[in-house]
């Protein structure tokens, strides 16, 4: 259904559900000095009214249903609330009557909103909300959070932006609208600076978060509280409680310990709200989704968690206030011994850069050698080079090196094919990992390929028996589309039903329910094929390495801490939670071995433990922290 908007002005609201807090006092078991006091500075309320007084002084009251023949409306204010009424005149013509708040610079406004109506009869609808609408009266720009009852269906809320000139039709946008169950009464609270940035609170509950919005609503602003409806069957209520609008939806804590931690704290000593100290000693708490005020205690406890300020009493808080520790705060404590890291365990196997000229680790072989088709091989600063030509166009030959038999399960090469076409035949170059039984030819591959198409980057799993054609199975396949020619290629593996394959840092293979059949040990090829008889092709490899397993693990780490692989630079390479004493996390998808510390900090990000110096990282090492 739509929402119209009769009257002239109209203005957004802020809405939330908020904790109504009682006293609290400070814990005294303590063994340092009293705590210096925290004491207001600056008071972010602009204005509360709890709408049952009966005193309206501060609104002003109007509304299209005065002024549309046969429409009718009232307002008065009671114990229980802001009671505001309308009846349309005709059929299907909305009529409306609101309560408006003078110019605010206020950028926070909440009130309680009660729905008196599930549904409404046939023919006519009923909304009733708080809206915050800027003062330029030449525009009806605004945000409204409202509840709807309608003639279709089950009432519900939403929350709107309008934008529009004042004499031309509005353009209203649905921000968000329930679902499902809700309650007839909510806390509404809205946040808005007019120009891109709404938050709104529903019943507490964050329902919109925007800071990409195009308001175009200068400040000052209006709120307006109002109840409309199409309805000419009766006088249709809305009832309002607890109005109120402030400077901001969080608090400032200044003066506090840098490092440390700034806490709204409650009935029997109930954190509220809790944020980190920065280097200035500033904290913000969040107290929006709140209903205000809270009444509540506000302490600062230092980087060890000792409490060092606090408000001798409990007081009432609004968005926006200012506190500030009147008072030298005794010293930080000396930072916790940092314990060592050592490695228990190296998860490296073989490493060979192929830049040597040393190529005694591998063996060479292939089918070119039997075909008699011409290859060769050569090692030197740049890398492996092998090459190949088909004795016969069409043929395929190929020329490999292999390693020795190996219990790694991870296994890495960085690969370069010199050919984007090649026009007469194909071509590919790959690091293949293989099972060492040589009954089978069971492999999985991580190729670069060409032929008179273009290139391509695919993975492969080949099954079958040496004496017979094996089965080959793409799992993953890029042509062309701007790749490089040179990628790194590392495969894990178990052999069994574990497959991963990172492709230039990227995972493109992660299978878990594989039929590999490849016993370890395993043996890897880097090889180079070619059907094409016209010349001599070749491919050329780099930084080969096999490891355990693609994991860092951290052993004996205090619970509630984080494991991290921290650079040089201190950058934050890998992290991991610490869960049972242990920390664990992937390297695979990084050119290895990698150079950086082993840390691990506490919740509050302190270095807790660390290697003395960077280390030189494999996928499959173990380190453990220092009792």
């Amino acid at each position: 259904m739509s929402i119209s908007k009769s009257r002239l002005r109209l203005a957004i609201s802020v809405s939330a559900i908020l904790l109504l807090v009682t006293a609290f006092v400070p814990a005294m078991n303590i063994s340092h000095a009293a705590p210096v006091p925290i004491t207001q500075a600056k008071s972010g309320l602009v204005k509360a009214d709890s709408l049952t007084t009966g005193n309206t002084s501060y609104w002003y009251f109007g509304g299209d249903a005065s002024s549309q023949p046969g429409a009718t409306y009232t307002y008065s204010e009671d114990a229980q609330g802001l009671h505001i009424g309308a009846k349309a005149g005709l059929p299907m013509q909305w009529a409306g009557y609101y309560a408006e708040s003078p110019n605010t610079t206020a950028y926070l406004f909440h009130a309680f909103i009660n729905l008196p109506y599930t549904s409404m009869p046939s023919g006519e609808s009923y909304n009733t909300g708080i809206y915050v609408q800027t003062w330029d009266t030449t525009y009806i720009n605004y945000i409204g959070c409202l509840a709807v009852a309608w003639d279709q269906g089950p009432f519900y809320w939403t929350v709107v932006q309008s934008f529009g000139p004042l004499v031309g039709a509005a353009t209203i946008t649905t921000l968000y609208q329930s679902t499902g169950a809700m309650p007839l009464a909510e806390d509404c609270t809205i946040i808005t600076n007019g120009n891109n940035y709404l938050r709104v609170y529903l019943g507490g509950n964050m329902v919109v978060n925007r800071n990409d919005l195009n308001l175009q609503m200068p400040s000052p602003f209006n709120t307006y509280i109002e109840v409309q409806t199409t309805s000419t069957s009766a006088m249709r209520m809305g009832t309002y409680t607890n109005y109120y609008a402030a400077l901001d939806e969080k608090i400032t804590v200044t003066g506090a310990s840098p490092g440390g931690t700034a806490q709204i704290v409650g009935p029997s000593n109930t954190i509220l709200v809790s944020n980190k100290t920065d280097s200035n000693g500033v904290a913000t708490l969040e107290v929006a989704p709140y209903n205000l005020p809270l009444r509540a205690n506000i302490t600062v406890r230092d980087s060890a968690g000792t409490l060092v300020a606090a408000t001798s009493s409990t007081l009432t808080i609004w968005s926006g206030d200012s506190y500030t520790v009147n008072g030298p705060l005794p010293p930080p404590p000396p930072p916790p011994a940092v314990k060592p890291i050592t490695q228990t365990q190296s998860g490296g196997v073989s490493y060979d850069t192929l830049t040597t000229g040393n190529t005694k680790s591998w063996a060479f072989g292939g089918s070119a050698p039997g075909q008699g088709a011409p290859y060769t091989s050569s090692e030197d600063s740049q890398g492996l080079h092998l090459g190949v030509q088909a004795k016969v166009s069409g043929q395929w030959a190929g020329y490999y090196a292999v390693s020795q038999k190996t219990a790694a399960t991870l296994f890495h090469a960085v690969l370069t094919q010199p050919y984007t076409l090649v026009s007469d035949g194909g071509f590919n170059t790959g690091l293949y990992v293989q099972t060492s039984d040589t009954n089978w030819i069971n492999y999985v591959g991580c190729i670069g390929g060409a032929s008179n198409t273009g290139y391509y980057w695919t993975i492969v799993q080949a099954y079958g028996a040496v004496l017979t054609a094996p089965i080959i199975t793409t799992l993953y396949f890029k042509a062309n589309t701007n790749q490089p020619l040179t990628q790194d290629c590392t495969i894990i593996t178990d052999g069994n039903s574990h497959l991963k394959v990172y492709l230039g840092g990227q995972v493109v293979v992660n299978r878990s329910n594989m039929t590999l059949d490849m016993t370890s040990p395993f043996i890897a090829f880097l090889e180079v094929q070619t059907s094409s008889a016209a010349s001599m092709h070749t491919a050329t490899y780099l930084s080969y390495y096999a490891t355990t397993s693609e994991g860092l693990t951290v052993t004996n780490a205090p619970a509630g801490g984080t494991a991290e692989m921290v650079d040089s630079t201190g950058k934050v390479i890998a992290s991991s939670t610490v869960t049972s004493g242990t920390a664990t996390f992937l390297v695979g998808m990084y050119p290895l071995p990698l150079t950086a510390y082993v840390k691990v900090v506490d919740s509050s990000n302190k270095v807790i433990a660390s290697t003395a110096s960077a280390v030189t990282i494999w996928g499959g090492d173990v380190y453990a922290v220092s009792p």
